[in-house]
């Protein structure tokens, strides 16, 4: 489970125009490129005044629900918003990449453990 949550950490998360304390829901699919598994993906995400997020992660691995919490730093550069962020999941550590553009959420991530591959979710309103 916890190979696909760098995510997330994901990720990576800000529409153009953010307001602090504001949430938003994303949903998609993850990839794990070490087993070439993939899943449904979830992620509800608030953002403060300084580009920070706290999010959830929720999703299912091989049938068996998870659930991560993550926290990550966004920079807007022009339309877009770049994302990074840092996580230990089950004592593994990981990190990630990815940005926010129009409604799309994007990452990419990889663990200490070979841990790779990326989730490509969408806003849900």
């Amino acid at each position: 489970m916890s190979r696909f949550m760098l995510i997330a950490v994901l990720g990576m998360f800000c529409l153009s125009q953010v307001r602090a304390g504001e949430t938003r829901t994303w949903e998609g699919k993850w990839n794990n490129r070490k087993y070439n598994t993939t899943g449904p993906l979830k992620c509800v995400a608030t953002s403060d005044d300084k580009g920070n997020w706290k999010a959830t992660f929720t999703g299912l691995f091989k049938g068996d629900p998870f659930k991560y919490e993550a926290t990550f730093q966004s920079k807007s550069t022009g339309s877009q918003h770049n994302l990074s962020g840092k996580a230990t999941i089950r004592g593994h550590q990981y990190q990630w990449i990815g940005l926010m553009k129009g409604a799309t959420l994007s990452g990419k991530y990889k663990s200490n453990i070979g841990y790779h591959g990326e989730f490509v979710l969408k806003e849900k309103k």
